[in-house]
């Protein structure tokens, strides 16, 4: 068991934020536990309550790393946050970035799960640090929604949202393999129709 004093506070948060996540990437979250967290660093469960909030802080630090690394792998496919290749027309801008969630979701299937497995105790709000990088994501998808929508701001925002809830869905159904159950033989065909048609019904309005 290591000292205390080996590691410093941000050491031991980094350690642990680390440990976590392996434990995850390997067992997925039913794997996880703080108590295994702390055992896989060499460090007491009470160590690591000195350096996060609550149980809740650790899973967030833990979850954040997965966000972080969504938007990097969004990022090197698609480009950076300032918009799609204007080469590319709308609708194969949204394809690409609903085959880009999806192939993320299937390469790193049990910590993209982690994020919807645990949910904060009742009336928690998620901390400004971490609403900040869900923000980010979503600045991502609108960047390349507005071609579509225009500069309208609030509209790209629910948009986006909207989508995301439809590709997260589809991947969901995918992942666990449910899509014969609906009568679908490909994730393409799902996606590519939830982008056509809701492109098109944008268009219209």
């Amino acid at each position: 068991m290591a000292r205390r004093s080996d590691h410093t506070r941000a050491e031991i948060k980094a350690m642990a934020i680390a440990g976590g996540r392996d434990l995850i990437r390997e067992a997925g979250f039913s794997g996880f536990s703080v108590r295994k967290v702390a055992a896989s660093i060499g460090y007491t469960v009470g160590t690591l309550y000195n350096v996060f909030t609550n149980h809740d802080d650790i899973v967030l630090h833990i979850r954040a790393v997965t966000l972080d690394d969504l938007l990097a792998f969004m990022e090197k496919r698609l480009g950076g946050p300032g918009g799609p290749d204007p080469s590319e027309s709308e609708l194969e801008v949204l394809k690409a970035l609903a085959a880009c969630y999806i192939d993320f979701a299937r390469q790193n299937y049990n910590c993209w799960s982690a994020l919807f497995e645990y949910n904060l105790a009742p009336d928690t709000p998620l901390p400004g640090w971490y609403r900040e990088k869900i923000d980010a994501l979503f600045a991502f998808i609108e960047a390349r929604l507005r071609p579509v929508i225009g500069d309208d701001t609030a509209k790209a925002r629910q948009t986006a949202r909207v989508l995301w809830a439809g590709i997260h869905g589809i991947a969901a159904l995918t992942l666990s393999n449910k899509l014969s159950l609906i009568g679908v033989e490909t994730v393409e065909d799902l996606t590519d129709s939830l982008i056509e048609n809701y492109v098109a019904g944008l268009r219209r309005r």
